[in-house]
Order: structure tokens, then C-alpha cells, then sequence
């Protein structure tokens, strides 16, 4: 029994401690911009860029263009699913 690749990508993404950091700035404000994370951060801009990068492509965020700037929200629904998919695995292996 292995976890799917989902999954996998999701606890990657979150096993990096500025990607938690990260995550934990959408509880304060639903929508940030690579500089509003940078500013909340002591990361730089190429650096908050890649983590918002590997959040987006496991599912934990939402992006879109506005303007000259990229949006990040959080993927709610996505990420409940996720956990609930780990939830299972868990409940089969544990």
C-alpha cells in the first residue's frame, strides 16, 4: 500500500518550513502576491516565487493573474480532499 502521488506532492510541499510559514500568512489575509510574501517574509522574491510555485502545483493554492501581479488563495476544497484521501490511507494501514 503506497500513498498516492497527490498526496505525496501535498506533505512534500508542506514539510518545508517556509511553505508552512507561507500557508500560515493566508490565514491573516486570503489573498497575497509574491511581495506581499516577500514583505511578511525574510525571503527574497525569487526564493517566495519557488515556494508559492511547489505550494500551486500540490494543489494547496490557487493562482491567478491580475494585472502585472499573480494572486494566490488558498485551495480550500483541494486541500480537504487531500486530507480526506490521507484520512482513508491512514484508516486502512494505522
Amino acid at each position: 500500500m503506497t500513498l498516492s502521488n497527490d498526496i505525496q506532492k501535498f506533505l512534500q510541499a508542506l514539510s518545508n518550513p517556509n511553505r508552512q510559514r507561507i500557508m500560515l500568512l493566508f490565514a491573516e489575509q486570503p489573498v497575497l502576491t509574491v511581495g506581499d510574501v516577500a514583505s511578511r517574509t525574510d525571503l527574497g522574491m525569487s526564493t517566495v516565487s519557488e515556494h508559492l510555485k511547489q505550494l500551486r502545483e500540490a494543489g494547496l493554492l490557487n493562482a491567478e493573474k491580475v494585472g502585472k501581479e499573480v494572486e494566490y488563495r488558498v485551495n480550500v476544497a483541494r486541500i480537504q480532499d487531500l486530507l480526506n484521501q490521507l484520512n482513508g490511507f491512514l484508516g486502512q494501514c494505522c
